[in-house]
């Protein structure tokens, strides 16, 4: 499996959990602590980290790649991976009361919210008896609402790069590789806009 392939299949996780926030400001937002926000098996959702590697009140992942997903059977070998998120992106409360975590509270879509997500990925493999290990860095945000897709590359409204286009509504902006055995070595992309996480709100 690429690790794009792998990049795409993360993007289900979020649906899982959680459902478009699209109301006004919150006046009273239920938080996990509570206990009345679970996912879509009607499961509560807590504090610190589950059996998966997930901890949604921190906003992280720290697992094996395989139980990403959340599956029945837990994986227990395999390639390591690590996620980051900002509230934007999958937020640690309740605020439109529909007992699920938030996505891109207050706006229709995720273009334009602020949202962003990190993966880091590492692992090993073996050629001809020799183990080679690698890694892989990708830093994603939403577009920002005035973004342009233009040929598969998200452009500020001024024109400049911001990176190419992921999940429709996200760009990648930096991806950091290395690999032994393939003699990949550093910095891939780097998005000419910025490479910074909070560059793109709004």
């Amino acid at each position: 499996m690429t690790k794009m392939t792998k990049l795409l299949a993360i993007l289900v996780l979020t649906i899982a959990v959680s459902v478009p926030a699209m109301a006004g400001p919150p006046s009273s937002c239920a938080t996990i602590q509570r206990g009345s926000i679970t996912d879509t098996a009607g499961n509560p959702i807590s504090t610190g980290y589950d059996q998966w590697g997930y901890n949604y009140q921190a906003m992280l992942y720290n697992g094996l790649y395989g139980n990403f997903s959340r599956p029945a059977q837990l994986v227990t070998e395999g390639d390591n991976l690590s996620m980051k998120w900002n509230d934007a992106w999958l937020s640690n409360k309740d605020c439109d009361n529909d007992g699920k975590l938030d996505r891109h509270y207050g706006f229709a879509s995720y273009k334009g919210s602020g949202a962003w997500l990190t993966n880091h990925m590492t692992g090993s493999y073996e050629v001809d008896g020799k183990t080679y290990h690698w890694s892989y860095f990708v830093k994603i945000v939403a577009a920002p609402a005035d973004a342009v897709n233009v040929g598969g590359v998200w452009q500020t409204a001024g024109g400049v790069e911001i990176g190419p286009v992921i999940w429709g509504e996200f760009a990648i902006i930096q991806e950091v590789e290395n690999d032994q055995g393939a003699g990949v070595n550093g910095v891939q992309y780097k998005s000419p806009a910025s490479p910074g996480l909070g560059s793109y709100k709004h």
